[in-house]
Order: structure tokens, then sequence, then C-alpha cells
């Protein structure tokens, strides 16, 4: 299972990456365009605002399972061996649902936007709102493994 953690991540950050790189490229040609050509590209913009939204939902789930987010683990650190994993334990938890959230929350998006277009790509809305529950998922399946983690490395102590 670790090695599929590992290269569900590898994917998560390679996606982002090329995500990165073409919101880079957008970004410079519109302003070649502009200033170079005086004639804006019309759809930059919004090409660049949804990979955006695409490179920061991905992102959640890649950090989550990097352990990049900030936290506060003060409390955490201060605590003896067994309340720090029962807070840690709470804390993948707490996690988890909030990826469920975000699997609810985004299919609803999703249904809402099957029937609208963008403005200046014509792509329809759904696309771009499918990122919100496959971030969920990940940030889910992350969330879990990480309590599994969690809670069979305290099994191990006890034994």
């Amino acid at each position: 299972m670790d090695k599929l953690d590992r290269n569900i991540h590898l994917v998560l950050l390679w996606a982002i990456g090329v995500l990165i790189l073409a919101m880079m490229t957008i970004t410079f040609t519109q302003v070649l365009a502009r200033y170079l050509f005086t004639n804006s590209l019309s759809w930059s913009e919004e090409a660049g605002r949804y990979i955006f939204v695409w490179i920061t939902f991905l992102g959640l789930a890649a950090a989550f399972q990097s352990r990049a987010h900030i936290a506060l683990d003060f409390l955490a650190q201060m605590l003896p061996t067994g309340p720090s994993r029962v807070l840690r334990i709470a804390n993948a938890v707490l996690v988890a649902a909030v990826g469920l959230a975000l699997i609810v929350g985004g299919q609803s998006l999703m249904g809402f936007g099957m029937n609208q277009r963008s403005a200046a790509l014509g792509l329809p809305m759904y696309t771009i709102y499918a990122v919100i529950p496959f971030s969920g998922a990940m940030l889910l399946y992350f969330a879990l493994r990480e309590t599994w983690r969690l809670a069979m490395h305290s099994k191990e102590q006890t034994t």
C-alpha cells in the first residue's frame, strides 16, 4: 500500500507541475500578445484562473500527503506519546471528514454545472468543478491511510 500511496502522490505532484507550467505559459503568452502585438487574448485570464483552481485543489491532497500544510503541532509535541497519537488520529479523522465534504459538495456543484459553459473558453463548467470531488477523494484516501498508519503503530507499541 505504501507504494500505491507514493505513486498516487507522485502523479498528483506531476499533474500540479504540468498545470503550473501551463499557467505560466498562458500568462507569458498573454503578456507577449498584449505588449508586442497589441492584441489581448480573450481566453487567457479565464484559462489561468481555472488552472489555478485545479492547482489549489490538487495541492490540497498532495500537501496533506507531504505533511506540508501549516500545522499547530505544539500541543501534540508537548503531550506524552499516547495522547499525542490520539490527537493526531483525531486530526486525520477530521481531515477525512473535510475530504468527504468536498466529495459530496463537489458532486453537487458538478450537477449544477452540467448546463453551464464558461464565458471565454466555452468549457462545460462540470469539467472545472470535477477537481473538487476528485481532490476530496484523494484527501479522504490519504487521511484514512494516515489514520490507519497511526492506529496500527499504536497497536504495535502495545504488543
